[in-house]
């Protein structure tokens, strides 16, 4: 019997090794497992407390694979844009049945920065990741920030059209959204830096809409998983041996890796 793994710049074995593979490497990594099951564990209470239908089951579902989905990019397997592409889909008939039609533009945007090009990559992404990993230069940072500049022009008009209640702040949180995953398909582990930058945001949006509307199951909820998403953020960027590897390589966007 062979062992899985990768090898001359590639997975050595079928998709479905593949997945397997890289599902028990995640589980290997403490911080995942716990940031992952505490994730469970909340979602799973609030959907007990509350009305159970197919639209809650398939938020729970939606929410635990997503952020099953955090914890493996935070440890830098490739297999986040496969949980991630799943999450979208739920996401996507949840809002749709809802009628949130910027939270589908929302989830789609990470669809294609993000999940795709890894399931493309899925057999070579994950593969000397210590060597991919970089960190943007002075001129990437220019390059990022320019990036999200552009996709907040683009997103702030879809905003309105699409009756978003803050089209400003969301379009913005969504453009930082939109790079951050561009520059983690790019092997950048400033992608970990825009992240906690929208998570604060959103943390802070989020305790706002608690204090002026009030607390609600879902407000909770949300407030809880973007809490989970900055700590898998802070991990990336500060602990995590597989991005943290890229600290002394500063690169442009445009260099090929």
């Amino acid at each position: 019997m062979k062992n899985l793994g990768y090898e001359n710049g590639k997975f050595n074995g079928n998709w479905f090794e593949w997945v397997g593979y890289e599902l028990k490497q995640v589980f290997q990594s403490k911080a995942a497992v716990g940031i992952w099951l505490f994730g469970v564990g909340f979602q799973l209470a609030n959907l007990l407390a509350n009305q159970i239908n197919w639209l809650s089951v398939m938020t729970f579902g939606a929410s635990v694979i997503g952020l099953l989905c955090t914890v493996a990019m935070m440890t830098g397997n490739s297999i986040n844009g496969l949980l991630g592409a799943i999450s979208v889909l739920g996401f996507c008939i949840v809002n749709g049945a809802a009628g949130h039609y910027w939270s589908i533009l929302d989830q789609l945007v990470f669809l294609f920065a993000i999940d795709l090009p890894l399931m493309v990559k899925w057999k070579t992404w994950g593969a000397d990741f210590d060597k991919k990993a970089r960190t943007l230069s002075k001129k990437g940072w220019v390059t990022a920030i320019i990036g999200i500049l552009v996709f907040w022009a683009i997103l702030y008009p879809l905003g309105i059209i699409l009756k978003d209640t803050a089209p400003m702040i969301d379009a913005g949180v969504l453009a930082i959204g939109a790079v951050a995953s561009i520059l983690c398909s790019l092997h950048f582990n400033n992608t970990y830096t825009l992240w906690m930058i929208s998570n604060v945001i959103n943390i802070i949006l989020w305790v706002q809409t608690a204090m002026t509307q009030g607390v609600s199951g879902t407000t909770v909820a949300m407030l809880v998983t973007t809490i989970m998403y900055m700590l898998t953020a802070v991990y990336g960027r500060f602990i995590s041996p597989a991005w943290t590897a890229g600290n002394k390589n500063k690169q442009n966007v445009f260099n090929k890796n």
